[in-house]
């Protein structure tokens, strides 16, 4: 069912704005990942789907799961429930086992929706060191509604890959949340005139 979706959306995209993928390379073939990406609009999770070639897992707001027929969608596209607003262990535990097991984990580190880049928090630095995995900054362009015509642009970076020794303390955590910010911020100079 993932594959259908990502086939009929990616060809809906390609329709109304184009879509323009860089740096597919950096995206491994097997093995587990973390894909961080800028979050601009509800669009997002459909756009890094859309631009990857392999599934990717996403964290969704449980509220969203309540409704049956949501439920059972997000289930088929490899989304999970997270409780906002608080640590939820068991959130963390699934997208942790999930890397393990050698799946793509879609994380937005900046939290929220935003025009702006925003302060990067350590959930995907976190997920990265606990299941030992490259880290991938994604920077996407014209995602928003206001946008949608324009062509949609998808930047992947270069990984950051985790030291095997690196303990998950506050101080490697910030290290490598202040990575993917200069990922962020050099991957958007590449749309900037």
């Amino acid at each position: 069912m993932y594959s259908f979706f990502v086939r009929l959306l990616r060809g809906i995209i390609i329709l109304f704005s184009g879509l323009e993928v860089h740096g597919l390379e950096n995206i491994p073939d097997q093995g587990g990942a973390v894909i961080a990406a800028n979050h601009v609009s509800l669009l997002d999770p459909v756009v890094l789907g859309c631009s990857i070639k392999r599934p990717i897992h996403f964290m969704a707001k449980a509220e969203l799961f309540k409704n049956p027929f949501l439920n059972w969608l997000f289930s088929k596209l490899y989304a999970f429930p997270v409780r906002r607003g608080m640590a939820d262990r068991e959130a963390i535990r699934t997208a942790i086992q999930r890397l393990e097991l050698g799946n793509l984990l879609g994380v937005f580190p900046e939290g929220t929706r935003s025009k702006e880049l925003q302060e990067i928090h350590n959930g995907a630095a976190l997920f990265g060191l606990k299941a030992n995995v490259p880290i991938i900054p994604v920077y996407m362009h014209n995602t928003d509604f206001l946008k949608f015509r324009r062509k949609i642009s998808v930047y992947i970076g270069q990984p950051i890959i985790p030291k095997a020794d690196a303990k998950t303390n506050k101080t490697e955590l910030l290290a490598i949340s202040n990575q993917i910010a200069e990922q962020f911020s050099l991957l958007n100079r590449k749309e900037s005139p």
